[in-house]
This record gives C-alpha cells, sequence and structure tokens, in this order.
C-alpha cells in the first residue's frame, strides 16, 4: 500500500511531458477473428489480476446487436467467456471513459459538433439550367442532371471530443463512444492518456494542457489507466484480427 501511495503521489505532482512508460509486457494474444465482433472495451479488475475485454457486432446500420464478454487472467495467460461484464469492470468503465477527470471536475472533454452537406459525385454546374435552357440535352445540365445530383448528397455529422482545444477523437455520421480512445487516470491523478481511433501512439496529457506521446507503443487500441495509476494496458494491434494486450509502468522522470 506504502509503494502505490508513493507512487500516486508521485505522479500526482508531475507534469504530463515528465512521463515514460517502462518496458511493455505482453499478456495475452487476442485474435478478434475467435472472440467474433469489434473490440470495444478494455477493463482492469480492482487487484490488476484480470483485465475485461468486451466486443461488439453492428447491423447494417451501424447499430450495435450484440456484444461478447471475456476475461483475461494476468497470471495464467489465459482469454475465458463469460455471459456477462462484471460488476468491478462496469464500475471501471464509469470513471475510465467519464467526461471529466476523477481527480479534477474542472478537467473536461468538450463535444463540438459540425455538420455539412456533401457530394458522392460532382453537381451540375452550368449548361441548360444555368442558361435557362430547360431540358434540351443540347444545352448541357438537364432538370434530370440536377435531380440526379441532389440524390447524391448527403449530411455529414462530425463529433469531436475536444480537451484543452486538443481534439483527443472523432466520429463521423455515428454514435460516439467515450472511452474507446482514452482512459482517464485514477483520482487523485488530473491526468489522461488517449489514441487515434484506429490505433496510434500513446499521448498523456495534463490538467495544464502539457502533452507527451509515450514511447513503447505503435498501434494502441483501448487504452486503460490501471486503479491505482501505475500502469497503463492496451491492445497493440499486430494484424487485421490479431492484437497483443499489453501492459506497462508509468512514471516521472
Amino acid at each position: 500500500m506504502l509503494v502505490i501511495l508513493l507512487a500516486t503521489l508521485l505522479l500526482q505532482d508531475s507534469t504530463a511531458a515528465k512521463m515514460t512508460l517502462g518496458t511493455a509486457l505482453p499478456i495475452v494474444e487476442v485474435d478478434t477473428g475467435k472472440l467474433k465482433g469489434d473490440l470495444a472495451r478494455l477493463a482492469w479488475s480492482p487487484d490488476g489480476s484480470e483485465f475485461y475485454i468486451q466486443t461488439i457486432e453492428r447491423d447494417g446500420r451501424g447499430n450495435i446487436k450484440s456484444s461478447k464478454h471475456y476475461v483475461v487472467s494476468s497470471t495464467a495467460k489465459t482469454v475465458k467467456s463469460v455471459d456477462q461484464e462484471p460488476a468491478w469492470a462496469s464500475k471501471y468503465w464509469t470513471w475510465k471513459s467519464g467526461q471529466q477527470s476523477p481527480g479534477s471536475s474542472a478537467f473536461k472533454i468538450s463535444v463540438d459538433t459540425k455538420q455539412e452537406t456533401v457530394r458522392s459525385t460532382a453537381a451540375p454546374a452550368g449548361g441548360a439550367l444555368a442558361k435557362g435552357g430547360g431540358a434540351d440535352p443540347t444545352l448541357g445540365t438537364t432538370v434530370a442532371d440536377a435531380a440526379s445530383a441532389a440524390d447524391t448528397t448527403q449530411l455529414k455529422t462530425t463529433y469531436a471530443l475536444k480537451l484543452k482545444s486538443e481534439t483527443i477523437g472523432e466520429w463521423i455520421n455515428e454514435a460516439v463512444m467515450p472511452g474507446v480512445n482514452f482512459s482517464w487516470a485514477p483520482a487523485p491523478m488530473s491526468m489522461i492518456v488517449f489514441a487515434k481511433r484506429d490505433g496510434g501512439p500513446l499521448v498523456v496529457m495534463d490538467e495544464g494542457g502539457r502533452k507527451q506521446e509515450l514511447v513503447g507503443a505503435k498501434a494502441a487500441l483501448l487504452p486503460a489507466w490501471s486503479n491505482n495509476g501505475s500502469q497503463i494496458a492496451w491492445l497493440e494491434r499486430k494484424d487485421k484480427k490479431k492484437y497483443q494486450l499489453m501492459v506497462a509502468e508509468i512514471a516521472s522522470r
């Protein structure tokens, strides 16, 4: 307990610019071809001995139609299917993926929404309509052309998660899934770690807006800060369906 307390106090007094990852240790390989679905959640058990992984499957419209649940033993290095999400995983996800830092209510994510009309093909320009020529095909654009072009337009809605003027994630024409690409540090720390939604380096930010890219992860997904604040876990992409669950100590240099 004393070691954990000292580590937490050290991190609390540090800035993001001083943070480093220790040696990343592989826990187990995760094959989504076997687990089925897209990776959606990664959570720590309170004592750090287990991890929870959730995968989801979507219908043709992008809505979630089913979810599957798995528990990983960090000691046995096994992946076990379970009937439902453990209570500890749900509790962990609540603070890990919240809108504000568990350590500071002022350190808070905002959501910017932008809507624009986009075309999948080039819109007709000039021609008969512009010249008042009606539907004469010899004069260029016709009424049918204009109607066809109108049918190709669609409304593009972009949701951007912003933190200290930094965009930490974007969702286009889909519901935002908080926590899939970021994790708050536990209280009393006031830090966040995030990565690109499709995988990338881990970046840590503190309440002052200072950032640091953490060496040791190249294609990280689902970053997850441990309950005691001393470690970060993530899924490192290896290929289209295979990932490695990784864990590393995080400390101030």
